[in-house]
């Protein structure tokens, strides 16, 4: 989160975004959280290293951030009269799976293509890793002045033309819009003040963005409100303090029928709002520690056939980022959530990717009570978390100063998430998910690279059968050292074990069907590839 647009001014680093935002503690090491390697980073004003960051910006795309790039136009932040600023960010590719055909016909083929890829790689569950790409467009559209600027964010989960099917629910329209005033001459103080409809991610494992898992280890807000953030230098030491609180322009009525064009809303979920407080500090730019409390309720009476009860999702969480320059960037953190009645709750907040209360019971806690009958469940239960993320440069840790991104290099990043259940569901209960892994890059030349990439996710310690492994390789093509733009063929080889199963049907649900041989009705594919293309502005 940016604390303030007159210390963006003294940030040299260009960023996707309408405000560029305060140098804080991992900026050394830019490059390892992008998805492509040998992108030079800037170096910092010096007064301005101390200043940490408790989140992503809004403007940040919604996956995996890209490089920093030069931005087009004038950042309303450097500017005494109103200025037009405007960033993009594109990720289109084409996924293929593979797979044998069961019962074919001599003029069939043995091989069947799916498009989408039939892999357990659904966005809002555990099971995502990022591994395989989807679509992703995003418009940043910025109009101020260093005192005052207004933001509009146009994004995309398909491009229209390239659908099979039309579904408009991917075509997500205006998803931010908000005011950004400076306050900093008045106060005297870096003070910040926003107010609109924005995404608030924090706990972003990655140097510049959510990490290799894209994903926020401690929570992400999705609302209609405001928030403050002011900072205080205190000789090599920052602190930093920024609250917020929002609720959500709609709910759905009573009434309506939950369906694929209104995205399969629950008419139990009751109107719902949030109060956020973060607490950061930072020295010399080298260590950054991070306190966060977020807790998200219901509280209405507008039930389809009684008043509904009050739900709330709490979360507490701590993290801490090193960045050791030549010595690579680190980032560790651990949250508790405490979910009672959360079902009641909506996607205003969501949790490791789940969206309110229905996707945390989903994924996490058991489904609710039905008929009355145990085990009796309306989202009551707890989550214990804890992610790390550690990168390095080879080309850093050995020339240092020396470095500039225009040269030959390694890039090594090892990464993880757990997650404790404790739920009133004993089927839920006492399960511990785990995901991990391990890439290295090599960018032998300015145009091209070559990735490797390794994870093992654990869906159920319990059950080794409900686990399965992703082993990937890349070739990474540009068009020079610090270009914004990336073209990636890949192959992704899938190990499952014998109750990993695909998701289909809308809503998709897993397919557990068999055939009266005991064979499944539809098994995911092994075999991915992909081509994509990317590019930022």
């Amino acid at each position: 989160m940016a604390l303030g647009i007159s210390l963006a001014q003294t940030a040299r680093m260009p960023r996707m975004r309408f405000i560029r935002p305060n140098l804080v503690a991992g900026l050394m090491l830019c490059t390892l959280a992008a998805p492509r390697p040998a992108m030079a980073e800037p170096k910092a004003k010096d007064k301005d290293k101390n200043v940490p960051r408790l989140g992503l910006d809004p403007a940040e795309p919604g996956v995996r951030s890209a490089p920093p790039a030069t931005p087009f136009g004038i950042n309303p932040a450097t500017s005494k009269e109103y200025v037009f600023d405007f960033h993009g960010y594109m990720l289109l590719p084409l996924v293929i799976g593979v797979h044998d055909r069961g019962n074919y016909v001599p003029d069939e083929s043995g091989t069947v293509l799916h498009t989408p890829a039939l892999v357990p790689q659904n966005h809002d569950r555990f099971q995502f890793t990022g591994v395989v790409p989807t679509p992703w467009v995003q418009l940043n559209l910025s109009y101020g002045n260093s005192t005052v600027a207004g933001t509009v964010i146009i994004a995309s989960t398909a491009a229209y033309e390239a659908e099979a099917v039309y579904d408009p629910v991917r075509q997500l329209g205006v998803s931010n819009a908000y005011i950004t005033l400076n306050l900093k001459p008045q106060m005297g103080i870096p003070l910040q003040l926003r107010a609109g409809a924005m995404q608030n991610r924090y706990g972003s494992m990655g140097a510049f963005d959510s990490g290799r898992y894209a994903t926020p280890l401690i929570a992400r807000i999705n609302s209609v409100g405001q928030t403050a953030t002011a900072a205080f230098e205190l000789g090599e030491l920052a602190l930093v303090f920024e609250e917020g609180f929002g609720g959500q322009i709609g709910r759905m009525p009573t009434g309506m029928s939950s369906e694929g064009w209104n995205d399969f809303g629950d008419p139990l979920v009751g109107s719902s709002y949030v109060l956020h407080f973060h607490g950061g500090l930072a020295w010399k730019g080298l260590l950054q520690l991070g306190l966060h409390y977020v807790t998200a309720w219901s509280q209405d009476d507008q039930g389809p056939t009684s008043t509904l009860r009050e739900g709330r999702i709490s979360v507490f969480g701590a993290d801490g980022r090193l960045t050791a320059g030549r010595y690579g960037h680190l980032y560790a953190g651990a949250s508790y959530v405490k979910a009672v009645n959360s079902q009641y709750v909506s996607g205003i907040i969501e949790i490791l990717n789940a969206r309110g209360g229905k996707g945390l019971m989903d994924e996490y806690l058991g489904p609710a009570s039905t008929n009355g009958q145990p085990p009796y469940n309306d989202g009551d239960g707890a989550l214990t978390i804890v992610g790390f993320q550690y990168d390095m440069s080879l080309s850093r840790l050995l020339y240092d100063e020396l470095y500039h991104g225009k040269n030959p290099d390694v890039f090594f990043s090892l990464f993880g998430i757990g997650a404790k259940v404790k739920s009133d569901d004993p089927a839920y209960d006492g399960v511990l998910k785990l995901k991990g892994g391990a890439e290295v890059t090599y960018a032998m030349k300015s145009w091209l690279a070559v990735s490797g990439r390794a994870d093992i996710v654990r869906q159920d310690n319990r059950f080794n059968r409900k686990s399965f492994n992703i082993y990937t390789a890349r070739l990474l093509f540009h068009t020079g050292w610090l270009s914004r733009d990336e073209f990636a063929l890949q192959y992704s080889r899938f190990v499952y074990g014998r109750e990993v199963y695909v998701e289909n049907g809308y809503p998709p649900k897993d397919n557990m069907d068999l055939n009266p041989d005991g064979s499944r009705v539809l098994n995911p594919d092994r075999h991915v590839l992909s081509l994509s293309a990317t590019f930022w502005w």
